[in-house]
């Protein structure tokens, strides 16, 4: 009986590393003038708005780390597959990440069409008492990171088994080193 496991890919690993990465850098930042600097990660908000807003997690984030975590399962897994099955377990993953990606970003820019801005810009925002504040959003390198491992995660997926010895070339070489 044949295995349906084989040596990883290294690609899917790197991949699943870069998504792992992306878990622990913030996705995007929002600073306000008199507030300060808040960080926005797929899981958490951190920093001094999240007094201002009055909470530091949203429903949609558990979702989504549950998305990224999928991600990393999916890279792993499909790292050690054969073929046509590790190729479709590696697409997953890279598709999963890319709508995580997508998702995110959409949320970004609803939040910040709040204060009529984009994700990656300045505005002049009014906010409760204080009026007129300065605000500026910036993409961070936790999405860049997640960006980055869903291109590696199709590219191990093209290149999966690519690399590897045939069976037909293992079995012409004697384990002895002598010539056949």
């Amino acid at each position: 009986m044949k295995s349906k496991i084989t040596l990883p890919n290294v690609l899917a690993i790197a991949a699943a590393l870069l998504i792992v990465g992306s878990l622990i850098y913030p996705w995007w930042s929002l600073e306000i003038e008199v507030i300060g600097k808040t960080f926005i990660y797929p899981y958490i908000i951190r920093g001094p708005a999240t007094e201002a807003i009055g909470y530091r997690r949203t429903a949609q984030m558990p979702l989504l780390t549950g998305f990224l975590v999928a991600c990393i399962v999916f890279a792993l897994i499909g790292s050690v597959l054969k073929k046509t099955a590790g190729r479709i377990v590696l697409v997953l993953a890279g598709v999963f990440a890319s709508l995580a990606t997508w998702r995110f970003y959409v949320r970004a820019a609803s939040i910040a069409s709040r204060y009529h801005m984009t994700v990656q810009g300045h505005a002049v925002a009014r906010w409760m008492a204080f009026s007129p504040l300065k605000v500026a959003g910036k993409l961070e390198p936790g999405f860049y990171m997640v960006i980055a491992g869903a291109v590696v995660c199709f590219l191990a997926a093209i290149l999966h088994g690519v690399f590897r010895p045939s069976p037909a070339k293992a079995k012409e070489t004697p384990v002895d080193g002598t010539q056949a």
